[in-house]
């Protein structure tokens, strides 16, 4: 019986007895009440592992030799594009915001978890969105940081008995663990810009390539897809070693670069842009290397594209079967990206010309579409919804990126199904597109 369902029994017992019974023995209520919660407290600290979190990497007291160096940051987006239901077309002002200051650096020794980007030596843990969190923010991983105060800011971090050690000779490491990292869009906007970072200062020092194997740290379950794009970019022989999710490796030489931009999840209250504002630099950084190391077609883009949304996925299009007979009426080409891997998936919007679909992690892959060719993505409403997710990379890209927002099935959740509303898009891809 779990700790919600106990309390409730007592409660029902509790409220079942006379009230003259209760308040006569409400002092040993009181006591019992305590006595239960010692007792709890003393089981969970045998479960849990207690840390202070700090402000700053080096609180954490170990060796941490900084290589390189970026701050004093901003980025910006270009004006964002809106269409409501009633054809209204408005724009969002171009916003700039402050982004994180970058740290790319060795530790001799730390110890890092599974499908998380903590940090920790001793009895202290570093993680930059714990420290940049509200009591309103979505706590990512709780399942491995339980009873954390999003006010006080402590945390406790599950005591996971699965544990490796990584001090193989000669070997240094890279970690790519990170909350979301499974996710397609996380890994190509937050993942992978800071492996090329880390790639970028390893090819300024040969010694360190030459005096050591390399090995990749990647979360548990990657998905073949995001793995391909490692092998795409990676310049010379490494190893990956998957990591289970709140497994702890204490690694020794790791090479570990700090996040390049914050991505705090809000999904009930009214945006707050700094919680998750994209870096241009960061999209810039994969823009050029994945061109750089893929052979792509010079033709100019002919196809249209309809990104398939599955009924069983988040925010399913509720009429679905009636946007797909549209589009293929209208001649697009009914795509799933799930089975293609890295590489044909950024060869197929290389070759779009419009890309059309639901908000979703596929449309990461505008990234690659080629100059001034067009997008549009029907995209919640909802307070929270956050229309600079994508903008970024239809601005790095340079293409016409218009946000269609849907019609709700309800407003408890940003993740809520939809409908779309087909005679808005007849406009959209008439009127306003002009294809």
């Amino acid at each position: 019986m779990n700790k919600t369902k106990y309390i409730l029994l007592l409660k029902c017992f509790y409220y079942l007895t006379p009230r003259f019974f209760r308040e006569q023995y409400s002092d040993s209520a009181r006591f019992y009440n305590d006595l239960f919660k010692k007792i709890q407290n003393k089981y969970y600290r045998q479960q849990y592992s207690y840390y202070i979190l700090v402000d700053e990497i080096k609180e954490l007291k170990n060796n941490f030799n900084i290589l390189f160096e970026m701050d004093n940051r901003k980025s910006k987006t270009n004006e964002i594009i809106i269409y409501e239901k009633n054809k209204k077309k408005y724009k969002l002002p171009s916003i700039t915001n402050d982004v994180l200051d970058i740290k790319i650096g060795i530790f001799n020794e730390v110890t890092i978890i599974g499908c998380t980007d903590a940090l920790v030596y001793d009895d202290y843990l570093y993680h930059q969105e714990l420290l940049a969190m509200d009591e309103y923010h979505d706590l990512k991983r709780w399942d491995i940081f339980v009873d954390f105060s999003k006010k006080d800011k402590n945390t406790i971090s599950l005591n996971n008995s699965s544990s490796s050690i990584f001090n193989a000779k000669s070997t240094m490491y890279i970690t790519l663990l990170k909350e979301h990292s499974l996710n397609y869009y996380h890994w190509i906007t937050e993942n992978i810009p800071r492996l090329i970072l880390i790639l970028e200062v390893l090819s300024k020092d040969d010694s360190m390539i030459k005096n050591n194997k390399i090995t990749v740290l990647i979360d548990q379950g990657m998905p073949i897809q995001c793995k391909e794009v490692i092998d795409l970019i990676m310049p010379f022989e490494y190893a990956i070693v998957e990591v289970s999710k709140g497994k702890r490796c204490i690694c020794n030489n790791l090479l570990y670069c700090s996040p390049l931009w914050q991505s705090l999840d809000n999904t009930s209250r009214k945006l707050n842009h700094s919680e998750f504002f994209v870096d241009k630099y960061a999209l810039e950084l994969v823009y050029r290397t994945i061109r750089k190391n893929t052979l792509l077609d010079k033709k100019p883009p002919t196809r249209k594209i309809y990104l398939r949304r599955k009924p069983s996925q988040m925010r399913s299009i509720l009429n679905n079967d009636k946007v797909e007979k549209y589009m293929r009426l209208n001649d697009f080409e009914m795509v799933d990206t799930a089975k293609m891997s890295f590489v044909e998936q950024v060869k197929l919007f290389h070759e779009a010309k419009l890309v059309v679909g639901a908000s979703g992690a596929t449309f990461t892959n505008i990234l690659f579409m080629q100059v001034k060719t067009k997008a549009i993505i029907f995209f919640p409403s909802h307070p929270s919804v956050n229309h600079g997710i994508f903008q970024p990379l239809a601005d790095v890209a340079n293409v016409n990126l218009v946000h269609y927002k849907t019609i709700p099935q309800d407003y408890e959740s940003i993740h809520s199904n939809f409908m779309v509303d087909l005679d808005k898009i007849d406009f959209l891809l008439g009127e306003s597109i002009g294809l």
